[in-house]
């Protein structure tokens, strides 16, 4: 059953992460590259979401649309998308005044073309790496909303439900909440060296200091 419930944890983990992506990216590269009011309106949004605390935004976003694995999924999204907005932004405001920009912008290309050929591909590197560690936290905050009955309904395994329903027998059958435990704690764990390989593999320290 434990094994059966990491598909649940890792899906919602790893599709959370990628829909926050995909907003955070949208968002921060229209506020980086346009600046301006623009960017000041979209960093004030980003900046208030960042500012409330996730386990706060995803209760809120769960007690709206309802208990389940999409809703979780949903929520999760709305929780992280602020972290990955404001690290592409930075990266867009540093890339989107090299002299390979102002050379394609001089020979007639769009902001589109621009913004998603030629300065996405090279800030996109520490968001896949942000979002790689991304993953276990979303992997957390999906088991606590399952803790508190917020999470994939039964009969849906699932990691933080095993955990709750495993409190009433704590000191009679200690390992219905040890081994989901350390299942969680693994995955994570793991996701968060892989992030660490990715660092190195992208040389990103290395790129941060040029």
């Amino acid at each position: 059953r434990v094994i059966h419930g990491s598909r649940i944890s890792v899906y919602v983990g790893v599709v959370s992460v990628g829909m926050s992506v995909l907003i955070g990216v949208f968002i921060g590269s229209i506020a980086g590259y346009y600046g301006g009011w623009m960017d000041r309106f979209l960093s004030t949004i980003t900046d208030l979401t960042w500012s409330l605390p996730e386990i706060l935004v995803a209760l809120l976003m769960v007690a709206v649309i309802g208990a389940g694995v999409e809703c979780v999924i949903i929520a999760i999204a709305f929780t992280y998308w602020a972290q990955y907005a404001r690290l592409i932004r930075g990266q867009i405001l540093m890339l989107k005044n090299e002299v390979y920009v102002e050379a394609t912008r001089s020979l007639g290309a769009n902001d589109f073309t621009i913004l998603f050929k030629h300065l996405f591909p090279n800030a996109i590197a520490p968001v896949v790496v942000a979002a790689t560690i991304g993953i276990g936290q979303a992997i957390v905050l999906e088991a606590t909303l399952g803790f508190l009955g917020l999470g994939a309904q039964p009969p849906l395994p699932s990691w933080g439900a095993m955990m709750s329903s495993g409190t009433a027998y704590l000191f009679i059958s200690p390992w219905v909440i040890i081994f989901p435990g350390l299942a969680m704690m693994i995955t994570v764990l793991g996701f968060n060296l892989f992030g660490d390989a990715l660092v190195d593999l992208l040389d990103i320290k290395e790129q941060s200091s040029l």
